[in-house]
């Protein structure tokens, strides 16, 4: 079995070792070392060559842009090595940059294991999702993508924040009526269910954290996208979508993009 090689670049201790243990998960990942800085990061890919590098934005001496840069001028760094951005600024602008500077994948902290593990494979058999600012309209339903990772992507521009309890909430949900239609139709019993199962808390907290972020993202998301999704309720003379409405809407959008 052929190993696909992986570097890690965060100045967060906590971050680096949830990484390390999501690769050592992989029998056919091999980790082939961490950096705390931009700089440490770009001697270890000149040393190491990794297939894939993790890259958080904000570091130490050098920081995420930087070492992208970097790596594209850089004559000495093989231009094998793909990245995947891992980090907490959620700045739609800050993405469309990286995405230019030639990174693969925008992942939002916090994050769950199996969209690391998806976009690690994904990356390997596909070119730069955001190829150009002229198609940031169609961007986040790229085909090929694994379906956690559109749905983060998309999460990012319509503005939820990522650090509210809401977000992993409402990425659980739209991931469940997108993948099983017929959940949509019963949202408090068997979406909120189960989402309050996995996460040891009540329906109705559930249900008011998703509410919460919604209400949060409505005047934050970036307004072509919302309107493709929802088309006359982002006017601000109508009202926001019900929790089910915005959940059913988003996992449409998502699969007819793919269709």
């Amino acid at each position: 079995m052929d190993k696909i090689t992986i570097a890690i670049a965060d100045d967060q201790e906590i971050t680096v070792e949830m990484l390390s243990n999501i690769v050592a998960s992989q029998d056919d990942f091999v980790l082939a070392g961490t950096a705390g800085n931009g700089e440490e990061a770009l001697d270890l890919v000149r040393r190491c060559k990794p297939q894939i590098l993790l890259l958080d934005m904000i570091m130490p001496l050098v920081d995420g842009k930087e070492v992208m840069r970097q790596l594209q001028s850089d004559e000495t760094i093989s231009p094998d090595t793909k990245v995947i951005v891992v980090t907490a600024a959620d700045r739609r602008a800050l993405a469309e940059e990286m995405f230019a500077l030639g990174a693969l994948y925008y992942i939002i902290k916090p994050f769950d294991s199996e969209t690391i593990i998806q976009s690690i494979r994904a990356a390997l058999g596909q070119e730069s999702i955001w190829e150009s600012s002229e198609n940031a309209g169609t961007k986040e339903n790229t085909p090929g993508k694994p379906l956690e990772h559109r749905i983060t992507e998309l999460m990012l521009l319509l503005g939820v924040p990522a650090h509210l309890r809401g977000y992993q909430y409402l990425r659980e949900a739209i991931f469940m009526v997108a993948t099983r239609p017929d959940t949509r139709h019963q949202m408090a019993k068997i979406v909120y269910g189960q989402i309050a199962k996995k996460h040891d808390v009540s329906n109705y907290t559930v249900e008011r954290a998703i509410r919460h972020a919604i209400e949060i993202a409505w005047s934050r998301g970036d307004m072509d996208t919302m309107d493709r999704i929802f088309g006359y309720t982002v006017q601000a003379s109508k009202g926001r979508p019900t929790n089910t409405e915005y959940i059913a809407a988003v996992a449409d959008y998502l699969i007819l993009a793919t269709t």
